[in-house]
């Protein structure tokens, strides 16, 4: 039997089984790295070799012990120390990161990490949480355990992500404000906990920035001569230059210059979103979110005539199908229109 395993090892590393008291110890060592652990029964310890130089051979040997000593929570801190360097907005992640840490699937140990603890997470999570938050946290957790995996060392074998059944990706959203409605928002904005939300606002609307590049954006990248803003950071990971109106310059203009060269400094995302929707409610509306401002923004710059060439310019889209999905022209207009063409 141990010239059996024997064969299995490389040449020149050796295995030992021997009685030690009332227990056996068995040792070997495979590719320089050592194994040994210890059996009541001598055959306990061969079947446990066997089993252990085959998932070497094979690629799927776990390190149980490590394994057991690791909870999730520590896997995604790894991962965050591995991704931070290579993502847009590393505060956003270590926010959502921190948040998972604290849940009780973030403090369960890996081995415990199954399809089932998952899904119960899942509805857990969508009782006070949107399809595509929960959505976003699964799929965050998934990329952690295959980075790990392939990256980072960790000795697990299987992705129990894959094993649940992920929220729907919300419908398309194609809340458009009235003017009326929008100029409400602005007026509740003014009252509000971040004294610069009312520009932020209007600027939402006005350029059809997403909330991210708005928040990135220094004084540094307007050009007032030309009316241009330079986008450093956008999703698609290339800069743009998108134009400014009057408008926007004054609202620029407007804003106090500070120390860090920052348009808008903000405690946080989740800090935002709160005064956000504080605003939202103040002005009286419903299911309506600041990156709806976006499709405001491009529906109004639509109905004004915009091509959609301009329209992808300015609003950092790659493709006409994505203008057609963020420009929702309403029939009043299309009314409007026809009666100018026809009378």
């Amino acid at each position: 039997m141990l010239q059996h395993c024997y064969s299995q090892l490389e040449k020149g590393e050796s295995m030992h089984l021997r009685k030690r008291g009332k227990r056996w110890e068995c040792r070997f060592s495979f590719k320089g790295a050592l194994f040994t652990r210890s059996f009541t029964k001598k055959e306990n310890g061969q079947r446990w070799a066997h089993k252990t130089i085959a998932e070497l051979e094979a690629g799927t040997y776990v390190d149980r012990d490590k394994l057991f000593s690791m909870q999730l929570k520590d896997l995604l801190l790894l991962y965050f120390d591995h991704a931070k360097t290579q993502t847009k907005r590393p505060q956003n992640l270590k926010y959502t990161i921190d948040m998972l840490c604290k849940t009780s699937i973030g403090k369960s140990y890996l081995p415990q990490v199954d399809g089932v603890k998952l899904s119960n997470f899942k509805n857990e999570m969508l009782e006070t949480r949107s399809a595509a938050t929960v959505r976003k946290y699964l799929l965050l957790i998934s990329r952690a355990i295959t980075v790990g995996q392939k990256e980072l060392g960790v000795p697990i074998f299987n992705n129990p992500v894959k094993q649940v059944t992920l929220p729907k990706e919300p419908a398309h959203r194609d809340r458009v404000l009235t003017e009326t409605e929008r100029l409400g928002l602005y007026k509740a904005c003014e009252n509000n906990p971040i004294y610069f939300m009312r520009s932020f606002v209007e600027l939402l609307f006005e350029t059809l920035c997403r909330r991210g590049e708005l928040l990135d954006l220094r004084f540094e990248d307007i050009n007032f001569a030309d009316k241009t803003a330079l986008i450093r950071i956008t999703k698609n990971g290339k800069p743009i230059k998108i134009g400014l109106s009057v408008r926007d310059i004054e609202i620029i203009k407007s804003i106090p210059r500070n120390v860090s060269g920052e348009l808008f400094i903000t405690n946080g995302t989740n800090w935002f979103e709160k005064c956000f929707k504080r605003a939202v409610a103040n002005a009286g509306l419903k299911d309506f979110t600041a990156h709806d401002l976006r499709h405001c923004g491009a529906t109004f710059l639509a109905e004004q005539g915009w091509s959609t060439q301009e329209l992808m310019a300015q609003g950092g889209w790659s493709s006409a199908e994505m203008v057609k999905k963020y420009s929702n022209i309403s029939s009043k207009h299309l009314a409007k229109r026809l009666r100018i063409i026809r009378s």
